[in-house]
């Protein structure tokens, strides 16, 4: 989990030349939007020496202006955006960082009308927006490097080939490939924004992932479907959405020239387009091939046996610590902490990141009643970081002092590494009315060797009374 100034949920930016910005936040990123452009770029150019890219200027030249017209909606940065067309039956497409596009003929074969091909576009433009590619090199950079690179980095000194060369090599990565659930979900809410904004029906989307999922009963599973993991019930996502957009009252379903094309690519106007068509001509994926299933490589040290005292400067609370560790006063001062040993917490973009250790201060109450409010600030952490859930439900302890509280048990994968975490939010009640907060946290395959250091902390809390 992070500090409050970089937790994921609705952004909080401004796009770029009156573009508007995203609906979430782009996520952690070692790489600016220019590197960003940087890396795709280098990747197309592998790409499009590595796949049959499509030679029919009629059937590339109407996916770059249907793209155009999707990618002028698109929100945050004024990325490049570029469209180029598989020659490939493969059902499928993909989005590099800084706006590279390519959609396989397959999709367009696929697609009943041209606004389920421009959903499936408005998806991957989607992707890029959101940064998603450079997020997911960077949990794989920062799992494999530590936290302690994070100064570095921040400071615009990050080599975009270093980084890549040490997360499995540049060119078609699976870490730009494939994403996650979370990942998808986004793009499909972002890209339903950016059909509406279009004038296309955000059903359209929806409906070619579900044609898709009906069309693979009991055989091999799509390369979409692969690639594009269904988060949830799309069609009831994207369905509740709409009700909040502005929509065409004659949303662009189909089109001649979507039916001309599709006629070229089939065989049926041209036999010798349809027939350039190739089987299995996806490009070559390599790198992790879960970009969710990241190993961390370098680990801090384990807390030490000995500990030290940190007290508030205006006594409302003290307790013990590793000390081994480092202390952080964040935004808030003393009401917002953070202790953690080296290499287990980070800054960049002036958020701290942070995989070992804990945050501990104080915050004003959501309701007078402790179990109300401790039920409100656990609920306000899982909506900051919609990947974690209540693992269990929280239940009475009591402090060191023998003060009343709650500890509840949330679990999902860091915001940094991409590594499942194990945190435990405490709370209580100060003596002047606000909520007590220490939340612990450890990846979750070490978790039992930290938790000895959690439970003496916890023993050695004191508050004013």
């Amino acid at each position: 989990m992070l500090a409050v100034a970089a937790c994921g949920g609705a952004s909080d930016g401004v796009g770029e030349g009156g573009r508007p910005a995203p609906h979430f936040r782009a996520g952690f990123n070692l790489f600016s939007p220019a590197q960003d452009v940087e890396l795709g770029r280098q990747s197309a150019q592998q790409i499009a020496r590595e796949s049959p890219l499509l030679d029919d200027a009629p059937t590339v030249g109407y996916v770059r202006q249907l793209g155009a017209r999707l990618a002028a909606k698109a929100p945050g940065h004024n990325f490049p955006y570029e469209f180029q067309v598989v020659a490939t039956r493969e059902i499928n497409a993909f989005a590099l960082p800084g706006g590279f596009i390519f959609v396989n003929a397959g999709v367009i074969a696929a697609a009943k009308n041209e606004g389920e091909l421009a959903g499936v576009i408005a998806h991957e433009i989607s992707h890029v927006a959101l940064r998603h590619g450079t997020n997911q090199a960077s949990k794989a950079y920062i799992a494999q490097a530590g936290l302690g690179v994070l100064g570095a980095l921040a400071g615009g000194d990050s080599d975009v080939g270093d980084i890549i060369n040490k997360v499995g090599g540049a060119g078609a990565n699976m870490l730009f490939l494939k994403f996650g659930r979370t990942a998808e979900t986004q793009a499909d809410l972002e890209g339903a924004r950016i059909m509406a904004a279009a004038g296309y029906d955000p059903r359209d989307m929806a409906g070619f992932f579900q044609t898709l999922q009906k069309q693979s009963g009991g055989q091999r599973v799509p390369e979409m479907l692969s690639d594009h993991p269904d988060p949830g019930n799309r069609v009831a996502a994207i369905t509740e959405l709409i009700a909040s957009l502005q929509m065409s009252r004659t949303p662009v379903r189909d089109t001649p020239e979507f039916q001309q094309i599709k006629a070229r690519l089939t065989g049926r106007a041209n036999a010798a387009t349809g027939a350039a068509l190739r089987s299995s001509a996806e490009p070559e994926r390599r790198g992790p091939s879960n970009p969710d299933d990241i190993e961390p490589g370098a680990r801090p040290a384990q807390p030490s046996a000995a500990f030290k005292t940190f007290q508030a400067s205006d006594g409302s609370f003290a307790f013990g610590y590793p000390d081994n560790w480092d202390g952080l006063a964040l935004r808030g001062g003393e009401s917002n902490l953070v202790f953690a040993p080296r290499g287990g917490y980070g800054e960049i973009d002036g958020a701290v990141y942070v995989t070992h250790g804990i945050f501990i201060g104080v915050v004003d109450p959501a309701s007078p009643d402790l179990e109300r409010a401790n039920a409100a600030y656990v609920e306000q952490q899982i909506q900051a970081n919609p990947d974690f859930r209540v693992r269990q439900a929280p239940e009475a302890v009591s402090f060191g002092d023998g003060r009343r509280g709650y500890a509840t048990v949330v679990t999902g994968p860091s915001t940094v590494t991409g590594v499942v975490e194990v945190d435990v939010i405490y709370t209580t009640a100060t003596r002047d009315g606000r909520l007590f907060y220490l939340t612990t946290m450890a990846p979750e395959d070490e978790f039992a060797r930290y938790q000895p250091a959690f439970e003496q902390i916890i023993r050695s809390l004191r508050l004013a009374r």
